[in-house]
């Protein structure tokens, strides 16, 4: 690049960004999406992946992240490391995109309502939050691939820095942070209304079963596999599943007895499987693997980690989708 083009490299970077916003402000003062519109689940989104993002990356790193992606030149290993916070702030939205859904989910379940339409509204709703985590992902991809590739041209990155990070302030905001996000995102979707639907808040996420199965069936495998923090992805993913398709055969086996009940359990299963497993996506997987890169031990996610976390969400979506027609029929019937 000529001495002119560095120059204005950093302004075109910016006009882009500018131009972005633009349209997105453009978009949403238009109205044709405004059926889209879910501020606690934005604010849910957007909160919580920078929240997860301080789990790993210091704030220091953050903000070199941020002038590196506006266009500002540093060195292949500094270009790699933003490179690799762009990946997680991606890889956080889309996991917290789904996991916002199951938790919107469950509270549209736990709020009483007579008419079966409100509570299918609610349900329907919920799913606004996964397109949030896709958009903010698909964002936070851009930065990442260019930084990548800057990373690559740019030579070698040199000797990576030495093992043993210790637990900086801002590691324990971001921990702080993302509890009270989760605890503001559930209050603002409840909106103090009374609980009385099909399946209680408490009952789903503190299910007994589905906590021993996603957090016991993880732990028991991450102390057998032993490979780092790659185990502990490859843990919540592979109990995640197994939820999923224990609540949805249970599921079917209700159908077949024709038994609301069983149904209603199963439906309470996946939606606290799911979560949990997303949850240690967000919260203890992802930041592990993510300090091990920056501590040196590893060059970068394993394909298999990258696969759970791009697959698990999308299956969750899926699912609740599927208990959205298992809630609602039984309800139907009943009715009828």
């Amino acid at each position: 690049m000529t001495k002119a083009g560095s120059r204005f490299a950093p302004g075109l970077a910016a006009g882009r960004w500018i131009f972005a916003a633009a349209l997105a402000v453009a978009i949403v003062a238009s109205g044709l999406f405004a059926s889209l519109k879910n501020g606690a689940g934005l604010f849910y989104v957007l909160c919580g992946a920078a929240a997860a993002c301080l789990m790993a990356f210091t704030g220091r790193e953050i903000a070199a992240a941020f002038g590196h992606a506006a266009g500002r030149a540093g060195s292949a290993a500094d270009l790699a490391k933003s490179a690799r916070f762009w990946e997680a702030a991606a890889r956080n939205a889309w996991v917290l995109g789904a996991m916002g859904s199951a938790l919107n989910f469950t509270i549209a379940l736990g709020i009483g309502s007579e008419s079966i339409a409100d509570i299918g509204n609610r349900m329907i709703g919920s799913f606004i939050v996964t397109l949030y985590g896709l958009i903010a992902a698909v964002i936070c991809l851009v930065p990442a691939i260019r930084l990548s590739g800057r990373a690559a041209s740019a030579g070698p990155a040199g000797p990576a820095p030495g093992p043993g990070r210790a637990v900086s302030p801002d590691r324990i905001a971001g921990y702080v942070l993302f509890a009270a996000v989760i605890v503001l995102t559930v209050l603002l979707l409840g909106g103090g209304q009374p609980q009385g639907g099909p399946l209680p808040i408490g009952r789903v996420l503190f299910h007994p079963a589905a906590i021993l199965t996603v957090i016991g069936g993880t732990v028991a495998l991450a102390l057998f596999l032993g490979a780092g923090a790659q185990a502990w992805t490859y843990g919540f993913a592979l109990t995640g599943l197994a939820g999923l398709f224990m609540g949805l055969i249970q599921a079917l086996f209700g159908f077949v007895h024709k038994s609301i009940a069983e149904i209603s359990s199963a439906c309470a299963f996946i939606i606290s499987a799911s979560t949990l497993s997303l949850l240690g996506f967000a919260a203890v997987a992802g930041p592990l693997e993510d300090r091990e890169i920056l501590e040196g031990r590893r060059d970068r996610p394993s394909p298999l980690s990258r696969l759970f976390w791009a697959i698990f969400p999308l299956l969750t979506f899926i699912f609740l989708i599927l208990t959205f027609l298992m809630v609602v029929t039984p309800m139907e019937r009943t009715v009828k």
